[in-house]
């Protein structure tokens, strides 16, 4: 599970954690959270990144980005607290989230939205954005 201080990382002090930024975390981690769940239960194991000490990407802009971040777009979902990229090191996690019905039930009934696996080497991007192209999984 990724806690909010987890997502936040070294932002935690940020002063684009507005209301409405704040909320969209909280939708976004407690359908990450449910969808999680759902993979453990079926058998998908979730790695610790040594960086984050946690189950988020990267080095630090894994979670939340704030706007002066240069990764990203202002608009970026991880900007809006609408993303977060899940430390995948052996693919696992999107093999499951490509292969698995039980899977696919659970995320589309959550609303949630991945970059494609091909462009996501090493981690595996979750969003509650739903992409220009409408499918669930898009290519950035």
């Amino acid at each position: 599970m990724i806690s909010k201080a987890q997502y936040l990382g070294s932002y935690a002090k940020s002063k684009d954690l507005t209301p409405p930024v704040l909320a969209n975390i909280d939708q976004l981690l407690n359908k990450v959270n449910r969808l999680m769940q759902t993979a453990m239960a079926d058998g998908v194991m979730f790695q610790v990144n040594p960086s984050t000490k946690s189950q988020v990407a990267g080095q630090k802009n894994g979670g939340f980005r704030e706007q002066c971040c240069t990764i990203g777009a202002p608009a970026s979902a991880h900007k809006l607290g609408m993303a977060v990229d899940i430390f995948d090191p052996y693919e696992q996690i999107d093999r499951w989230l490509n292969t698995s019905p039980v899977a696919k039930v659970e995320y589309e009934s959550l609303g949630l939205y991945f970059e494609a696996q091909e462009a996501t080497k090493g981690w595996s991007h979750w969003s509650i954005v739903k992409p220009k192209s409408g499918r669930r999984f898009f290519k950035p």
